[in-house]
C-alpha cells in the first residue's frame, strides 16, 4: 500500500543512510508537486534536492510514525520529526503528511505542520511560551 511504502520512505530519510533518497525515484512522479509550510515546489530532482539540503543541516534525523492510512492512491501518516542540527540545535515538530497518486507513483505531496511549534521546540521553555501565547485564542 501506498501509506506503508511512505512511511518506510520517510523513516529511512536521515543523515547517516546514505542510500535514503535513492528510493524516492521509484516512488514519486518526474512533476510530483510539493508543499510545506516554508516551500513549494515541482519537480523530482527539486524535491530530492530539498531533502539532500536538508539532511546536509542535520547532525540527526527520526521519524516516528504515529498512524498511516490509506489506499493506491492515497494516503495519509501522522508523525512526529525529530532534528538535531549540525550547531546542536535539537528540534521537535509533530505533523501530517498527505499523497495522492497516480499509476504507483506520488503526484502530489503535502506537508502540514506548525513552523512556530518547530522554532518553539528548539528553546528552553519555548513550547511553555507559545502555548501561554495561544491560549486565549483557544
Amino acid at each position: 500500500m501506498l501509506a506503508d511504502d511512505l512511511a518506510a520512505a520517510l523513516v529511512a530519510i536521515r543523515p547517516d543512510n546514505a542510500d535514503a533518497l535513492a528510493g524516492l525515484d521509484l516512488l514519486y512522479a518526474e512533476d510530483v508537486r510539493f508543499r510545506d509550510p516554508i516551500q513549494q515546489l515541482v519537480g523530482r530532482p527539486a524535491f530530492v534536492a530539498m531533502n539532500e539540503r536538508l539532511l546536509r543541516r542535520l547532525r540527526a534525523l527520526r521519524w516516528q510514525i504515529h498512524h498511516a492510512a490509506g489506499d493506491h492512491d492515497h494516503a495519509m501518516l501522522e508523525w512526529t520529526m525529530h532534528a538535531t542540527t549540525k550547531r546542536g540545535v535539537k528540534l521537535s515538530v509533530d505533523g501530517t503528511t498527505v499523497v495522492h497518486a497516480r499509476t504507483g507513483r506520488i503526484i502530489d505531496h503535502r506537508d502540514y505542520w506548525d513552523l512556530g511549534e518547530m522554532f518553539a521546540s528548539s528553546v528552553p521553555w519555548g513550547l511553555r511560551l507559545l502555548h501561554a501565547v495561544r491560549r486565549p485564542l483557544a
